[in-house]
């Protein structure tokens, strides 16, 4: 077996960075010589001691298709084909980054059709995560260019960005897809990053123990297999064949679905309920297969018609989208049943989605009236340990092996999993940029995306630690763009109120794309909605007619050319901007636009004002702000260090 080797990155079909110097490395027997040949040029260089060799290709202009040939003098040869030079970026979060284009297809069912692209490609990275030290490779991976197959698995946001971004620049563009559901920001740091924080290097030494992994995953399956197991035998639905049978009618109740347990008899239950209903269909239902969309359903479910089961989810935020086999449905009535585990008292239907049976055209509602019986209760879940989300185990694992790749920067969505703990999320954040950057040795750009609007799972004030403190975690991020080449795409108009991952990712990539066009190519364009920059606080004066004085804030905006209030669900008054006063009491203002600058007036009586605030909630109340341009302006957190008639800056 030979001994020269290439990291995974370096393979067919891979996207060079465009206009910097690239670095081709690997692995081979000490002291061997090695050549990369590229367009008739050969580079050469000895392999170390180590056993590593690299070497460094000159600047090249966009373009492609290429072939490189790395041969040692041992007669050992690879050859990597169909090279193209562009724009290389790394994509890299949680779940909104991670989520594939088979999440939203049906969002955009042209995608498909109009995908093939060989100028947009993917290298996705799998999940590991290690705890020892940084890895030199991944464990897996491969390049792949867009098409009608392989598009369902890209990064969604990954994919719109780098679609916008070559309509607009025309240059290939190849993303690294680093993400992972659910994972923490320290995650993706290295030890040097986090080394201010004692209780998260403290974490990542326990982990570096192997033993305490395995243990952990064991522990999970056990856990989960052992409340499965024993809700199970205790459900008087699986006992008696409520799928096909419901007994005792006089026992079930009635429920309209959707809706909130929290809001019902069923309020903080844990365990299993049983939802059932007759529907009735026509013969063209029974000819073929139909589609079945229940919306989201928390935690789990098992869905059967006519006592065959058409549908099974595990964990509460995929759509329940199932197909329901030719021969199911029968002409007439049919009863559809719904098995539902809840896990920790949190069970809903979620509001404002489809729930619907439907076959082309035709279309079945399945909103309204239903019947529940439970089947069983018990206690609580164990919470499962995510080993993987632990400090610096991404960061080793995944983000690592990549630091000799050359990029034209890093692409970020991440922050819901730091909600229930956000205080330090902006300086980990400042620590990772800085840390990234150093990694690659250049400045290189950080776009991000600031939290979109989220209510479905805090609501309740109680729950504190489960709800997450989602205006905290947007004004950390609105923070960081005192970073220089930093820049933040807004979602707080595209998100959905009642879904952690929102289906409208080709707006966020579009935004990523417009802020990377502007920045980096110097497009002529506006990419930014208004961003305040100054704030004038003037005390009431004179009295009016009513004997009333008015305070008067004034908002002096970056980006802010022609602003408007964009009516929405939520109605078309402006109802988001809050005055704060000295005694923490919250107030409505009157507000207008002057030019580059938002006026609020407010009658109240004050003594002072301690806050000025933009979409400082989970969600918005009323119509938002946008500039010509159509980017809306990004919720902000002002606390007035000076008060009365100071003028302050942004901090």
């Amino acid at each position: 077996m030979g001994r020269l080797r290439l990291p995974r990155l370096l393979s067919d079909g891979m996207v060079l960075q465009q206009n910097k110097e690239i670095c081709i490395w690997g692995e081979d027997e000490p002291g061997r010589e090695v050549t990369v040949a590229l367009m008739g040029e050969e580079y050469v260089c000895t392999v170390n001691d180590d056993g590593e060799w690299e070497v460094y290709l000159p600047k090249m202009r966009a373009g492609g298709t290429l072939e490189m040939v790395i041969r040692d003098d041992a007669g050992e040869e690879t050859v990597i084909k169909d090279i193209l030079v562009g724009d290389v970026w790394i994509c890299s979060g949680q779940s909104n980054m991670e989520l594939p284009i088979r999440r939203v297809i049906d969002q955009y069912p042209y995608e498909r059709e109009n995908c093939i692209n060989k100028c947009i490609r993917t290298f996705k990275i799998t999940e590991h995560g290690d705890f020892h030290a940084p890895l030199k490779d991944h464990l897996s991976g491969e390049w792949k260019s867009v098409d009608r197959r392989s598009i369902l698995d890209f990064s969604a946001t990954g994919y719109f960005f780098a679609k916008h971004l070559y309509q607009v620049t025309g240059v290939p563009v190849g993303f690294i897809n680093a993400s992972l559901g659910g994972s923490r920001i320290e995650s993706w740091m290295s030890r040097d990053m986090i080394k201010e924080h004692v209780k998260l290097l403290a974490l990542a030494d326990e982990y570096s123990d192997d033993r305490v992994i395995e243990e952990a995953l064991r522990r999970n399956q056990r856990e989960s297999l052992k409340w499965h197991k024993s809700l199970d035998r205790m459900d008087l639905g699986l006992q008696e064949n409520w799928r096909k049978d419901p007994g005792d009618e006089s026992a079930w109740k009635k429920v309209d679905i959707p809706f909130f347990f929290k809001d019902t008899a069923l309020k903080d239950f844990i365990g299993s309920v049983w939802f059932r209903r007759e529907f009735t269909v026509g013969k063209q239902f029974t000819q073929k297969r139909a589609k079945l969309w229940l919306g989201t359903i928390v935690d789990s479910d098992t869905v059967y018609i006519n006592g065959v089961e058409v549908g099974h989810t595990d964990y509460q935020y995929p759509p329940r989208k199932y197909v329901v086999p030719r021969g199911v449905l029968k002409e007439g009535k049919n009863v559809i049943v719904i098995r539902v585990k809840c896990e920790i008292g949190l069970g809903r239907f979620t509001d404002n989605k489809t729930y619907a049976l439907f076959q082309g055209d035709e279309r079945i509602g399945l909103t309204g009236t239903w019947e529940y019986r439970i089947g069983a209760s018990c206690k609580k879940i164990k919470e499962t340990n995510f080993v993987n989300w632990k400090p610096t185990g991404l960061y080793n694992g995944m983000m690592a092996p990549c630091s000799k790749y050359k990029i034209a920067g890093l692409v970020w969505y991440q922050g819901e999993a730091n909600s229930r703990q956000p205080r330090n999320y902006r300086h980990l954040m400042k620590q990772m940029i800085k840390g990234y950057r150093e990694m690659w040795g250049e400045e290189m750009p950080f776009f991000y995306v600031q939290l979109p609007n989220f209510d479905a799972e805090v609501y309740d004030l109680d729950r504190r630690k489960f709800a997450g403190d989602w205006p905290a975690i947007r004004e950390h991020q609105r923070r960081i763009l005192s970073i220089p080449d930093t820049a933040m795409a807004v979602a707080y108009d595209i998100g959905e109120d009642n879904d952690l991952h929102p289906l409208n990712k080709e707006r966020v990539g579009f935004r990523l794309a417009m802020l990377a066009a502007s920045k980096l190519y110097g497009e002529d364009m506006e990419c930014e909605g208004p961003q305040y920059y100054k704030v004038i606080i003037r005390k009431p004066q004179a009295k009016n007619k009513e004997g009333k004085a008015a305070w008067r804030v004034s908002i002096k905006c970056y980006h802010a050319t022609n602003m408007y209030a964009k009516p929405g669900d939520k109605g078309t008054e402006i109802k988001d901007f809050e005055i704060i006063d000295n005694k923490g009491e919250s107030h409505e203002a009157e507000v207008e636009f002057k030019r580059a600058s938002i006026i609020l007036k407010c009658e109240d009586e004050m003594e002072s004002i301690r806050e000025v605030r933009y979409c400082y909630h989970n969600t918005s109340r009323g119509a938002l702000i946008y500039n010509e341009e159509g980017f809306p302006m990004a919720p902000f957190r002002y606390i007035v260090k000076y008060g009365g008639n100071k003028r302050n800056k942004p901090h």
